[in-house]
């Protein structure tokens, strides 16, 4: 068996164990599990490039650690996780910029991202007014760790559209999920616990990851599709 089709089986058993450990509500199972992800979308990204770029190793480091400050009740361990996935984040501004082209947006395209800005904008807004009441003294982290989020996805939507290359869609599809997955996360916390926010939280984390992954291994060709 190729060492390639390993990593991807045992991804899948990590992460359908780690899916099934939040559905049963199964902590300890959780505990053990999580952790191994990341190492696995590691040895992913390692057996399918030829280069390392360290960069991106750091983001994969501060993934990893979110996952442990998540998983321990050290003092302050969410402003921890929110300190990790926010750098993160700032690096991915990187990626953003490193595959920067000319803009070179269509009328058709203008239209369409700018009805994007608004609705996105919108959403934004409306999942802040959520949870902004139960957040108390950690607002002020809160809402910076959502600007971020909230730039990186407008970014690379408007990337995407000018480059369309497959390099920039799973770099999109890549922050989409993690656009869901905190959702999610901020609304079970802050706003109403829900189970169902916890499992969509578990799936699309790991998905979030693994896109990461696909879109450094990715070929920038542009895709045939030019124009929306």
């Amino acid at each position: 068996m190729k060492t390639r089709t390993l990593i991807k089986i045992l991804l899948i058993i990590t992460g359908g164990l780690c899916v099934l450990s939040t559905a049963m509500q199964w902590p300890v199972l959780e505990f053990y599990i999580k952790p191994t992800t990341v190492p696995l979308f590691f040895m992913l990204y390692w057996f399918n490039t030829k280069k390392i770029d360290v960069l991106f190793l750091m983001v994969l480091l501060l993934c990893f650690l979110g996952d442990i400050f998540l998983l321990t009740d050290v003092e302050n361990s969410f402003m921890y996780v929110l300190m990790s996935y926010s750098v993160c984040y700032l690096l991915l501004f990187f990626f953003l910029y490193k595959n920067y082209k000319p803009i070179d947006y269509g009328t058709t395209d203008v239209v369409y991202l700018s009805v994007f800005w608004v609705a996105w904008t919108l959403i934004v807004y409306e999942i802040y007014e959520a949870i902004e009441g139960s957040m108390g003294g950690i607002k002020f982290y809160g809402l910076t760790y959502l600007l971020i989020l909230y730039f990186l996805f407008i970014g690379a939507v408007f990337q995407y559209v000018n480059i369309r290359s497959t390099k920039s869609l799973w770099f999109l599809i890549a922050i989409l999920n993690f656009v869901i997955s905190d959702s999610c996360f901020a609304l079970d916390k802050f706003y109403i616990s829900s189970i169902e926010f916890e499992i969509i939280n578990s799936i699309y984390q790991l998905l979030a990851v693994f896109f990461l992954v696909q879109f450094q291994i990715a070929s920038p060709a542009p895709l045939k599709l030019n124009k929306l």
